[in-house]
């Protein structure tokens, strides 16, 4: 249920930014997300004591950026943050190339015994996702400066996520067709594979 929660955060982000903007002020909108944002945080690291070192300077970074948006009061700044975050996102990405791609580590999660050319597409995938990642960043910062808190709201919040989604769907059917692996237990599947199986020209 937490986690569920903290995902409505993140996703409701724009939306509780213009909704603070017209009720509060800077300040108290900046610590209330932060707030609502840190419990997830806080839960994190109590209840796991090996987490990995660029969680934790994704919890501080995002401390220090709200942190600062209230300290100095700056709209400007509070408009700035999904920027700073897709930044931080953007350097996890990047600096997971020289160990093991994040896509490698989310695909073993659901199968440890990875094949290697899966292996092979999760680390251009990751270097895809860099790509992806960055126009994201451009849209956000170049939404900063919109005067209008409702357009900002709309192109930082629903016009961002779909074209994440668009990408992320898109990814999903080739991966699917490209591997022909399918899980007869997921509907999306299941409604999938007679589209996408590829003809062997057995019965």
């Amino acid at each position: 249920m937490g986690r569920v929660f903290d995902a409505i955060v993140i996703v409701l982000y724009p939306l509780l930014v213009m909704l603070g903007l017209t009720y509060l002020n800077v300040r108290w909108t900046a610590l209330l997300i932060l707030l609502l944002i840190g419990r997830r945080f806080v839960v994190l690291v109590f209840t796991n004591k090996d987490t990995s070192i660029p969680v934790i300077i994704q919890i501080v970074l995002t401390a220090c950026l709200f942190g600062g948006t209230a300290a100095s009061e700056s709209e400007l700044m509070l408009r700035f943050i999904p920027f700073g975050i897709s930044i931080i996102i953007f350097a996890q990405f990047a600096l997971s190339l020289r160990t093991t791609p994040i896509i490698e580590r989310f695909a073993r999660l659901q199968r440890p015994d990875l094949p290697h050319a899966h292996v092979l597409y999760c680390k251009t995938l990751t270097k895809v996702w860099l790509l992806i990642l960055a126009g994201n960043s451009l849209i956000v910062i170049s939404a900063a400066f919109i005067e209008s808190k409702f357009i900002w709201a709309f192109i930082v919040g629903p016009m961002s996520y779909f074209y994440l989604g668009i990408f992320f769907a898109g990814e999903y059917i080739f991966r699917k067709h490209h591997f022909q692996d399918f899980n007869d237990k997921n509907p999306i599947d299941k409604m999938l594979k007679p589209l996408l199986k590829k003809n062997t020209g057995k019965p």
